[in-house]
């Protein structure tokens, strides 16, 4: 009976050992200025701030300034799906995330995973592989949780809940892209959020055909980077509100200003031929020189989405659009049009969620 006893003793002993290590979970906190908070315990969850133990010591580190955090004790999977998402393989994370044990997470690891599957999905839809309206559908799930709308990933996930609201252009999807773009205008202490909020109320604004709301927004965004000095962040900033003060421009009709501001950013260097951020650049361009009455040059620009930035599927399917209309309404080649319809229908043709 004694043996028995103990061998209870023992186990409840493990057991309350195994919940004392779960609430202290031990995590490394990259920050973009290239340090690393090491072995830090966060007592205090928060979309703005954690609060952490640091040997001993309480510290606040502001959401703003976290690349990444990892678990000291987390699955071997758990890294690898990141690793996944760094190469935007988002089925892949998929299938790895059904095969971790949540009796092996803590409560933010288990966070972690949920917020993974949610970030997946959106990827998925980017890409066209999964409808926006499912993916939508997910993170209408994953905010509906309090708990959710306060984990450091919340305004990463609002941005991309924006921008999915954007592709799918309704009337009531703007008003959701807006109000998710509003909540990150008032991240704290964090410049670089704020100024991604703004460029989607800029984009925004455009889509409305607000000049002077959308001019305002991207000259607040140049005004908040010009400072930043995380290496690639400013440039991107920098490249993205001066795009939108072009479309402005546009929007008011003085498209000779606009096309001369795209093509001093290509001049400056600001980013490099091989960034993804050019098929925005050119699709800009592009717009404005149709605009302007110079459907060649306006093609010529397109085609530099179509042939050499063509990952990003909102931009792709903007500059094929572009193409098709170009080439139909004022080229008059039926036959390059019908190439070119071939293509979006071969590659982005609608999958099911």
């Amino acid at each position: 009976m004694k043996r028995h006893l103990l061998g209870y003793v023992f186990a409840l002993i493990f057991l309350m050992a195994s919940i004392a290590q779960a609430q202290v979970e031990k995590c490394h906190i990259s920050l973009y200025d290239g340090e690393l908070v090491r072995n830090a315990t966060i007592t205090k969850m928060g979309r703005d701030a954690l609060i952490v133990d640091v040997g001993g010591s309480s510290e606040k580190v502001y959401v703003g300034n976290i690349s990444s955090i990892t678990f000291v004790s987390e699955p071997a999977e758990l890294k690898e799906v990141r690793n996944y998402l760094t190469d935007s393989r988002f089925e892949d994370m998929l299938d790895t995330l059904k095969i971790i044990d949540p009796g092996q997470l803590s409560v933010n690891m288990k966070k972690e995973v949920e917020y993974l599957r949610v970030r997946a999905a959106a990827g998925l839809a980017f890409n066209g592989a999964l409808s926006i309206p499912e993916a939508l559908k997910v993170m209408d799930k994953y905010f509906s949780s309090k708990e959710n709308l306060e984990y450091y990933r919340f305004y990463e996930l609002s941005e991309l809940y924006a921008n999915l609201n954007i592709l799918q252009g309704s009337e009531d999807a703007l008003k959701k892209a807006e109000q998710a773009f509003g909540a990150m205008t008032k991240a704290e202490k964090s410049p670089i959020l704020k100024a991604r909020g703004l460029l989607g109320v800029g984009n925004i604004a455009l889509k409305k055909g607000d000049a002077e709301k959308a001019e305002k927004a991207f000259k607040m965004v140049l005004t908040m980077v010009k400072d930043q000095e995380v290496e690639g962040v400013r440039a991107e900033m920098e490249v993205r509100s001066r795009c939108g003060i072009a479309s402005a421009h546009v929007l008011e009709g003085n498209t000779s200003a606009a096309i001369t501001d795209i093509q001093k950013i290509f001049s400056e260097n600001l980013i490099s031929a091989e960034d993804p951020i050019n098929a925005h650049l050119y699709n800009t361009l592009g717009n404005a020189q149709m605009k302007a009455g110079k459907p060649k040059d306006a093609a010529i620009s397109y085609m530099h989405t179509h042939l050499l930035y063509n990952g990003n599927k909102q931009q792709h399917t903007e500059a094929l659009d572009a193409l098709i209309k170009i080439f139909r309404e004022e080229l008059r080649d039926e036959k390059r049009a019908l190439e070119l319809e071939g293509i979006k229908k071969s590659r982005y043709s609608t999958k099911k969620g």
